[in-house]
Parts: structure tokens; sequence; C-alpha cells
């Protein structure tokens, strides 16, 4: 008995803790990244490199563990993976590098943090997600989903007592191409996250929807990478830091990172996996803080605690949700945990 209830509650905190562990490989690869882009690094490269990493990665992983289990491949599931590996992975990697040609990097995670809001417009549209506003569980998502997002806005531009917005670049001709480029890769992150369910519905085998998005993007972006980066001292590694974030980015960011997403969109829906987005900012900061010596301002502090709030919000309102539709009306759970026995 003790042994279910355990395998139980198991189930009950895995999306959890691994939704934890993406943001925190997540965060780790951004800060390694901070430190090899500003070297000048061939972005578009560079992803190839590390897409082609995730692809050797990801393919014989996925033969030996669900070859028993991986129904038979047709022609559409291939067809349906390519326009995921063009959302997932060529279009949002390339065009979000991209826009750090025309835009600041503090335009660009602002930006960014949309990510949970048009995943949670994209969910209801396609009725993946109910807005349940008349419902306490559903106010709570929405809530929680906007808390997090403002306390991702929050870190970006307050620094000290005042709002920096004025520190950011304005929005030029040269920066609306930026903001162009940021804001349909967020879209198109945000679409394939929503596409991620009925994938894997009529194909469940997610380290396999893994290694194939990976080798399509794999082709995709070397086909524009031939385009753009003609000069063969662009494809050249270093064996620095460079070769370790590819190989970082590749095997944990791109491999484990987007199977972690992947599977947990079929376990919890695709607006659990997006309200953890603002999680990344925030861990982010820490670590260039820790590691890099960047400082901790006023609003990096009160941004902290907003998104640790909305998310705690969303996941006590999502818990709602299941146990609603486990048990019904039977079960309620407090917002707090009571404390008297």
């Amino acid at each position: 008995m003790d042994s279910v209830c355990l395998r139980r509650v198991g189930r009950k905190i895995a999306p959890y803790a691994y939704m934890i562990l993406a943001q925190i490989i997540a965060a780790s690869y951004a800060v390694l990244s901070k430190v090899i882009f500003t070297q000048g690094t061939s972005t578009v490269v560079f992803i190839v490199y590390q897409f082609s990493v995730a692809t050797i990665f990801m393919a014989p992983l996925a033969y030996f563990v669900e070859r028993k289990s991986r129904p038979p491949l047709t022609f559409s599931i291939l067809c349906w993976v390519f326009l995921l590996a063009l959302l997932g992975a060529t279009l949002f990697q390339n065009l979000f590098s991209a826009s750090l040609d025309y835009i600041s990097s503090t335009t660009q995670s602002a930006i960014l943090n949309l990510f949970p809001a048009f995943t949670y417009l994209l969910s209801v549209a396609s009725r993946q997600e109910a807005p349940e506003l008349n419902s306490l569980r559903g106010i709570g998502k929405l809530s929680g989903t906007i808390v997090s997002v403002l306390g991702a806005f929050t870190m970006i531009f307050w620094h000290g007592n005042i709002v920096e917005l004025a520190r950011a670049k304005g929005i030029s001709a040269n920066g609306s191409i930026g903001f162009l480029f940021a804001t349909v890769g967020i879209l198109s992150l945000s679409t394939w996250l929503v596409l991620q369910e009925p994938t894997v519905r009529r194909y469940p085998a997610e380290l396999s929807i893994t290694a194939m998005m990976y080798f399509f993007g794999t082709i995709q972006t070397g086909v524009l990478a031939a385009v753009v980066s003609r000069d063969a001292s662009e494809w050249k590694l270093n064996w620095d830091l460079e070769l370790l974030n590819i190989i970082f980015g590749g095997v944990l960011n791109s491999g484990i990172g987007i199977f972690i997403f992947t599977w947990c969109a079929r376990v919890k829906g695709p607006l659990f996996v997006a309200v953890f987005a603002p999680l990344t900012l925030l861990l982010t900061a820490i670590m260039e803080a820790v590691f890099l010596g960047e400082t901790m301002t006023m609003g990096s502090i009160v941004g902290s605690l907003l998104i640790v709030g909305g998310l705690y919000l969303f996941l006590w309102a999502k818990s709602k949700e299941d146990d609603y539709l486990e048990y019904g009306d039977r079960v309620t759970s407090p917002l707090l945990p009571s404390l008297i026995p």
C-alpha cells in the first residue's frame, strides 16, 4: 500500500520537478551563451552544431527506449514533426537570435515573457484550456500567469528606485525589425507548444518526436546557415567554452529540456509548461550574480517575489483543476495549507 501511495505521489510531483529542472538547464545555457556570443560567434552556425548534437544524442536514446512501444511512423506524422521542427527549433531559435542585432537584450527578454500570455490565448483558442473565469481555479490560473509575467517585466525594467525604460533601445526603424523577429519567434514557440499535445496523442513517443524534430531542425538551419554564413572561418569550432556550450545546449537544453516540455505538455497541458518561463529569468539573474558578478537590484528582488507568487498561484489553481477532474466537487484544497491539526 505504501509503495502504491509513493508511486502515486511521485507521478503527481514529477511534472513540477521536471519543469524546475528544465528551467535550471535553460538558465545555465543562457548564462553560458551570454559569454559565448559576446566573442563574435556566428549564431546560425552555433545553432546548426547544437541541433546536430541534440540529434546525435536523442536518436539512439529514442531507438533503444521506445523501440518496443513506438507506433509505426506514417508520412503524415513525419510532415507534422517537420512542422514542429520549423516552429519550435528553426524559426524560434534563429529569429530570436537574429533579433539581438536590432534590439537590446532587455527588450528581447521583455518579449520572451509574452510566452505564457501567447500560450494561454492559443490554448484557449484551441480548446486545450478552458478559461473558467466563473470559477476560482480559472481565475487563479489566469491571475497566476499575469502576476508571473508582471514579475518578469519588473526584474527587467526596475533598477533601484526608478523604472529604466529609457535604457532600453527605442523602437526605431531597425528596432521594429528586431521587435518583429522576437515576437514572431515567441509566437512560433507558443504555437509549437500548443501543437505538442495533439502530436503526442497521435504518435505517443516523445523521445522519437524530439529526435526527429532536431534532425529536421539541423537540415533547415543548415540550409539557412549555408546562405548567410559562407565564410569558412565562421564554421570553425573553438575548443573552449564554445564547444562546451554546444554540447551542453545540444544534450541538455535542446535534448532533455525539449523532451521535458513535450512530456509535460501532454500530461499537464501547454500552459503549464509556459507559465514556468519567467522562472528562467529569475534563475538566470541569480546565476549571473553568483558566477559573473552581476548585481541584484531592488527590481530583481521584487520581480522574483512576484514570479514565485504568481507561479504558486497558478500551480495551486492547476492542482484544484486536477482534483476537480479526478474527484469532482468532493475535494477542495486550501490556498494555504492549514497549520491547525
